[in-house]
């Protein structure tokens, strides 16, 4: 999963991007699966993005997952420390950076 390593893979800029050029092709019960294999953490990162990019249709699973499992909210990019950021309750994260996909 890039949201592990958002630098390495080019910055949430580039992951949010890639995911919307990869939206339709993905299946949300694998989806689920590969993110038992991880933090979960980057589970409600890449949940957030995925719906960030119009694919809200391939997330519920994923999200029934967080909510099931998350114990904690987190940031969405955890090197940015910002005092005042809005919240997604649904993915338990603090939106503390503007992602903004190329279209």
């Amino acid at each position: 999963m890039p949201l592990g390593y958002e630098r390495r893979a080019g910055g949430l800029h580039h992951v949010a991007t890639v995911l919307s050029e990869l939206a339709e092709r993905i299946d949300p019960d694998r989806l689920v699966i590969a993110a038992q294999t991880a933090p979960v953490s980057w589970a409600q990162r890449l949940g957030y993005l995925l719906e960030l990019v119009g694919a809200a249709d391939r997330v519920m699973a994923l999200k029934e997952y967080v909510q099931r499992t998350a114990r904690q909210s987190t940031a969405l990019v955890p090197t940015v420390a910002r005092r005042h950021t809005s919240r997604s309750g649904d993915w338990r994260l603090r939106i503390n950076a503007d992602v903004e996909p190329d279209t």
